[in-house]
């Protein structure tokens, strides 16, 4: 593979924690594929050394993790590293993947504007089950796993070089075979709570820009 990607791993919080966990599986893919990443993990994922990667590496792809709002993506204890009106110009000619609350509402639109191939993201907040007993081994959370087999389903997908739209579509089957799942008459208690859950986050998923585009 000839591309590269950049990913941001904070981890100040059990939730980005989670996600920490989730992209375990996205590493260990580009890894077995010989592909090209940078990863700013913990204290790390800050503005700037997040600004630092995109204007010097100029990476194909970028995988946000952490919190979120309709103008912003934050990082390392939620300071904000790209911003409407202020630096989504960076994200110029790059594919990105925020797995983040919102982000798709305003500040997508916005990157896209300024230069962005192509933004998938959420128009509202990105939800998931967790179980309480597991938070400090998230990896091991059975309520959360769906989860990251939804979000990991659009990733993954993308770095085996298929278009967005089609790392798009292929989550949201996945969410419907997860929805599907967790509907059996044997499901047990939270499942419910997994369902509503799957279903939000594939409606509020969007791709914008061109969702034809893909990783070479």
């Amino acid at each position: 593979m000839s591309f590269s990607f950049l990913i941001t791993i904070p981890r100040h919080d059990t939730t980005v924690q989670y996600l920490a966990s989730w992209s375990k599986e996205v590493l260990g893919f580009a890894k077995n594929r010989n592909i090209k990443y940078r990863q700013l993990e913990g204290p790390r994922a800050n503005r700037k050394d997040v600004e630092s990667a995109l204007r010097k590496q100029n990476p194909d792809f970028v995988l946000f993790n952490g919190h979120g709002d309709e103008t912003t993506i934050s990082g390392h204890k939620n300071e904000p590293l790209i911003i409407s009106n202020k630096n989504e110009h960076l994200l110029e000619s790059k594919i990105v993947y925020a797995l983040a609350c919102n982000a798709a509402k305003q500040l997508g639109r916005d990157a896209v504007k300024k230069g962005c191939k192509a933004f998938i993201g959420y128009e509202a907040v990105f939800g998931f089950v967790r179980d309480i007993t597991r938070e400090a081994s998230p990896v091991k959370d059975k309520f959360a796993r769906p989860f990251k087999e939804f979000s990991n389903t659009i990733s993954i997908s993308l770095l085996k070089g298929n278009t967005v739209h089609v790392a798009v579509e292929r989550a949201r089957k996945r969410a419907q075979e997860l929805i599907r799942y967790y509907s059996t008459s044997d499901a047990e208690p939270g499942h419910r709570d997994v369902r509503f859950w799957l279903f939000w986050n594939s409606y509020f998923l969007t791709a914008l820009g061109d969702t034809e585009a893909g990783l070479k």
